[in-house]
């Protein structure tokens, strides 16, 4: 084929204009340190690595997740050791308060602090995480969910929900505990459903009403017992003279103690029980003389402390003429005494421990997650780098050596434009 000078020309040009973009390709990565800039540089590759930029994203989010996670689950763990430590406080001042040395002002200190120990629990309850969001709350995130009501009760306004985030492809982490199943839904070892700010409640108003009552009443040889009743039902209680004792449950309805007369006389106790005044008054006399003692009283429906005691037993010791000894002696049903409330704190401080564990398990799993995590982008981020980082020594080479093959290649194409008619016929 024969080839003229404006075709050569044409040729070597675009040859150049080819040289020169390969240069700048190089230049490119030698500058940005990239291998692949443009998918065109290498598709395959560029494919691989769009994969992997997506697999590190999922990565970094479930990361993040995880931090969320555990600042969440720390201050719920801070905020559940705070209200053990609330009631390690109660149950100290609860053990003082029983002492029958401390009188009716001492014991309305500690009753005093007990209040302020409630209104530290709501404070605990209603606890924000950085975003703000309600830790006890469930789903309604903004909602305040414990308020105290007119009565002095206190409200759950949130729900059962529990926020979850996904920190790994297969793995959602329970993040919160609702205000119901941590402060509420606690069953005492009696059965009684209790929650914690009413064993606050129940501890102060028993603080305040020991002083009035005893846990038994206790007399020499011969007393009268009177029952104030507004609360009809069973009645149980124990019986003592001197080695023997007696356990009694009894349906009362009124202030009628005939039933009790009877069961008395009935029960080998060395006891002779009598009535007086229309049966409203029970004369307990010992066949030996032994001590007689009233205790554990339970009263069906109360299971729970009052600010105004509805039902007890008057407990009066008299000598063998009736006269009156001492002053009476006012036995309030088991649930009023301070010592009641001291199994009711263990109860709690069991409970919060069991959802501190949960808190405590959730915490450990995330961690170990995030440790995993953050092995496997160091892994993803080596093979983005080994696919697209460039090889800078191997780049240079190969700039030096084009920019060469191009100026030797200017220089040919200059030496023979030069070339004339003269210069074949010499």
């Amino acid at each position: 084929m024969k080839i003229g000078n404006q075709l050569f020309n044409e040729q070597q040009l675009r040859q150049f204009s080819k040289n020169m973009e390969n240069i700048q390709k190089v230049q490119d990565k030698i500058s940005s340190g990239k291998n692949i800039i443009f998918s065109s540089d290498d598709p395959v590759g560029a494919v691989q690595l769009s994969g992997m930029k997506d697999v590190l994203g999922k990565v970094d989010r479930f990361i993040e997740n995880s931090n969320i996670a555990l600042d969440r689950l720390h201050l719920m763990d801070s905020t559940m050791e705070a209200i053990n430590n609330v009631f390690i406080r109660a149950k100290e001042l609860a053990v003082q308060a029983a002492n029958d040395i401390y009188g009716v002002m001492d014991r309305e200190a500690i009753a005093m602090e007990f209040d302020e120990m409630k209104k530290e629990l709501m404070t605990l309850a209603n606890t924000q995480d950085s975003s703000g969001t309600f830790l006890f709350a469930g789903f309604k995130t903004k909602t305040n969910p414990f308020v105290e009501n007119a009565d002095g009760k206190v409200e759950y306004k949130g729900d059962r929900g529990i926020l979850n985030l996904q920190i790994t492809e297969s793995r959602m982490i329970e993040t919160t505990i609702d205000g119901g199943t941590v402060f509420q839904d606690i069953i005492t070892t009696e059965g009684v459903s209790t929650d914690l700010f009413a064993a606050i409640d129940n501890i102060s108003t028993s603080i305040r009403t020991a002083s009035s009552g005893v846990e038994a009443a206790k007399a020499e040889g011969i007393t009268k017992i009177n029952l104030t009743n507004e609360d009809p039902g069973t009645y149980a209680f124990t019986i003592t003279s001197g080695s023997k004792t007696s356990d009694f449950s009894l349906d009362i309805t009124g202030t009628d103690l005939s039933d009790v007369a009877t069961a008395i006389n009935a029960a080998d106790l060395d006891i002779t029980a009598t009535l007086e005044d229309s049966n409203t008054t029970l004369k307990l006399v010992s066949d030996f003389g032994y001590d007689i003692e009233l205790s554990n009283v339970e009263i069906e429906g109360i299971d729970k402390a009052q600010a105004t005691p509805t039902s007890f037993f008057t407990f009066q010791p008299v000598d063998a003429a009736d006269n009156v000894l001492g002053n009476s002696q006012t036995v309030f049903d088991t649930d009023q005494t301070i010592a009641s409330r001291l199994d009711e704190i263990v109860t709690i401080q069991s409970h919060v421990s069991n959802q501190r564990a949960k808190v405590g398990a959730r915490m450990n799993s995330s961690e170990r997650l995030r440790d995993m995590l953050e092995e496997r982008k160091i892994l993803i981020s080596k093979d983005i780098s080994d696919l697209e980082s460039a090889d800078l020594a191997e780049l240079v080479t190969d700039l030096q050596s084009k920019l060469t093959s191009q100026e030797a290649s200017q220089k040919a194409f200059i030496n023979i434009t030069k070339l004339n008619l003269f210069d074949y016929i010499s």
